[in-house]
């Protein structure tokens, strides 16, 4: 009897075996037949991917990446011929079809009669793989479309490095110039940013410099995206990299590359920088805004305000040198005050109406300057505002304020 009982055992693992490898034919014969329903194969690619039985098959792996490909290829068609397609799951089958595959080389190991270890399938792997390199970036297209972000950084990421793998070098496969591939590397940078993998999005911001991509936008998010990640000497970095190009467009990268310099208290460097700066360009307002600011904070106030000055006189149209130079009184004005507070109050009330006071409306005339010149972006100037009126005791200019 247990003679029986094992071999019934046995068959019945021979059936079990003879049932997994008829599934990889199955799925085999479904794409060579086309037009296939996709979620029925893919409930048996899940099955041959990870039943012990053909989880180690190569014939597995490829079946289940070639079944992907032909999925995405029939979505492919259909939206040529201007049907409803869902882009996600389009995308979606073009990725999982480049990660079958991958899985199935390490897999392709035939020993021959003499112990030769060779690869039987490596060659078509690679071949279909690289046949399909421009359809990853389409599938990243797709998937940015469909708003997965992080499948369409997948996808372009495949699309970028697929040139770069040696085996796929040898079936001719060519990589896109390097305009093309940079402006969609661009856009993996973004579609990292998109799911705050702030790291990632850096590294292929770097690419697509490295490619050629020097657009005005690169610097722009590369900036905001390493700002965002706290790490302001690579923001910097690109500040520098934009300011030759963009600088006379866009004051944000001297500021980027200012701040930096004060909050690693490098003034140093940043007189040195500005330095250059003023030298070049003697005639240039905003050199000379930068140079207050650097002086305020080593804390050199009154050639903070002779810089202020400068810059306003240079460029009356300078909202932020207007509003720095009325903070700057503003703040002087209030360093008086405290000083005279100790005092008699007769004293006390000469040095505020010869002293604070005229720096008081001196302040309020540049930051209602600085606002009128720039309402979006001069917020800070009204609050300001209020707090001079307040102490002037100014009614009229505090309620005319205070409805701006």
């Amino acid at each position: 009897m247990k003679k029986i009982s094992i071999l019934g055992l046995c068959l019945v693992a021979g059936l079990s075996m003879s049932a997994q490898k008829s599934l990889i034919k199955e799925v085999e014969s479904a794409v060579k037949a086309g037009n296939f329903d996709y979620p029925t194969v893919k409930a048996k690619i899940v099955e041959i991917t990870t039943n012990p039985e053909t989880k180690d098959d190569v014939k597995a792996w490829m079946a289940a990446g070639n079944a992907s490909f032909a999925h995405y290829d029939a979505l492919f068609l259909k939206m040529q011929m201007g049907q409803e397609v869902d882009k996600k799951e389009m995308g979606t089958a073009m990725i999982e079809g480049y990660e079958y595959l991958t899985k199935a080389l390490p897999l392709d190991t035939v020993v021959d009669a003499k112990g030769k270890v060779k690869a039987k399938e490596s060659k078509k792997i690679v071949k279909t793989i690289a046949e399909n390199y421009a359809h990853f970036n389409n599938a990243g297209i797709f998937l940015w479309e469909a708003q997965d972000y992080k499948g369409a950084y997948k996808a372009w990421d495949i699309y970028a490095n697929l040139p770069e793998d040696a085996r796929m070098a040898k079936t001719g496969l060519k990589a896109d110039a390097d305009s093309i591939v940079a402006q969609i590397v661009f856009n993996q940078a973004l579609a990292a940013w998109q799911t705050d993998e702030l790291d990632k999005s850096l590294v292929a911001f770097e690419k697509a410099y490295a490619k050629g991509y020097n657009k005005k936008n690169l610097f722009d998010y590369a900036i905001a995206v390493a700002t965002q990640a706290k790490k302001n000497d690579v923001a910097s970095e690109y500040a520098k990299l934009a300011y030759p190009m963009y600088g006379n467009e866009d004051p944000v990268y001297l500021q980027v590359i200012v701040n930096d310099y004060l909050e690693k208290k490098d003034f140093a460097n940043a007189k040195q920088f500005i330095g250059g700066l003023i030298e070049k360009d003697p005639a240039n307002a905003q050199y000379y805004d930068l140079e207050g600011v650097l002086l305020e904070n080593e804390g050199n106030q009154e050639a903070a305000l002779a810089s202020y000055k400068k810059a306003v006189e240079l460029d009356a149209k300078l909202a932020i040198a207007h509003f720095h130079l009325g903070y700057a009184l503003y703040n002087k004005a209030y360093a008086i005050d405290n000083e005279a507070s100790n005092k008699s109050q007769a004293e006390y009330e000469k040095i505020r109406k010869e002293q604070t006071e005229p720096l008081l409306r001196d302040a309020a005339a540049q930051l209602e300057e600085a606002f009128n010149l720039d309402e979006q972006n001069m917020g800070e100037a009204l609050k300001h505002l209020k707090n001079i009126y307040y102490i002037l005791g100014d009614e009229e200019n505090l309620k005319r304020v205070e409805l701006m």
